[in-house]
């Protein structure tokens, strides 16, 4: 009988949960909402889930969370799961359910999935970029995931656009999570240029923008071109940097052909501009492959891994 793990992906709106076996397939797929701003009720869910798959011979759990997350398995931040990391969640999980568990950067476990099963299958070196909320990151280099010394590796949501465009009060837009993300990024310019003050009054939506702007309403079409720009600059300082043989771009608006197209079109743009690039090229630029999926199998891929290699 194939060895079955416990998969589960914490992201900012859903949690969610299957077993996976030893060829990356799902089974008995689960998932809840995120209470964000409860990190408790999120581990109560987290121990509930775990309790819900277990058995005998399923103990091994690995979790996908936003987040940094140290070599000893310690959160040192938590993305959008507000205060989470002041928490044990390793040492909490594992008294509570008496299994394994082992967590992951939610980038970090896309790129595993990707790696193992996905479009970056037998690719060595390459770069994932999910662009979600914010702008995640993970790298693999000589097929090796990268998580640095303090497990910070890959964070580019955090490297500096705009540094001299803003104040003490507003220093975090100048982060690329802030230019480049589909939230923070796309909605945050769009509902900007819109002079909507109020946040319950924004569109979170990228694809009402992108209808927007097929229709010829000047802001959307606008708002996509800073996107595009910033998204652009970001991937072509990442290609500088790590020199991949590709460049994988996540999250739910990855699936969106005109966003890909977008991005494409301003990196050769730029590209051209600029003679040191052009002469050392820009790796292929795809969508991940693995969807939602992605999350949940890239944490579960850990213990696969462990008992290939024995």
């Amino acid at each position: 009988m194939m060895t079955q793990y416990i998969g589960i992906d914490v992201g900012g709106s859903t949690i969610k949960a299957a077993l996976v076996d030893e060829q990356g397939q799902l089974k008995n797929y689960q998932q809840c909402p995120t209470t964000r701003d409860d990190p408790e009720k999120v581990l109560q869910t987290l121990t509930e889930l775990i309790h819900y798959y277990q058995t005998t011979t399923i103990t091994q759990v690995g979790i996908s969370i936003p987040g940094v997350i140290n070599p000893a398995g310690k959160m040192i931040t938590s993305g959008a799961i507000a205060q989470l990391h002041h928490y044990a969640v390793l040492d909490d999980l594992q008294k509570a359910t008496h299994t394994t568990v082992r967590l992951v950067n939610d980038a970090n476990a896309i790129a595993l999935a990707e790696h193992w099963q996905g479009r970056a299958k037998d690719v060595q070196t390459f770069v994932c970029v999910p662009l979600g909320t914010g702008v995640g990151g993970s790298i693999f280099l000589n097929g090796q995931l990268v998580t640095g010394v303090g497990g910070a590796a890959g964070e580019f949501g955090m490297m500096l656009a705009n540094p001299e465009k803003v104040s003490a009060q507003t220093a975090h837009l100048a982060e690329y999570s802030f230019n480049a993300g589909a939230v923070a990024g796309l909605c945050r310019i769009y509902n900007q240029k819109l002079k909507r003050v109020n946040l319950a009054d924004w569109e979170l939506s990228v694809p009402q923008i992108l209808k927007k702007a097929a229709t010829g309403q000047t802001e959307a079409q606008e708002s996509l071109a800073i996107f595009y720009q910033n998204v652009a600059t970001l991937l072509l300082n990442i290609r500088v940097v790590l020199d991949p043989s590709l460049i994988l771009i996540g999250g739910g608006i990855s699936e969106s052909q005109t966003i890909i197209n977008g991005i494409q079109a301003v990196l050769t743009a730029i590209t051209k501009q600029h003679p040191d690039l052009l002469a050392i090229g820009m790796p292929p630029v795809l969508p991940c492959q693995l969807g939602n999926r992605a999350g949940i199998i890239g944490a579960a891929s850990q213990f696969v891994k462990q008992t290939r290699l024995g």
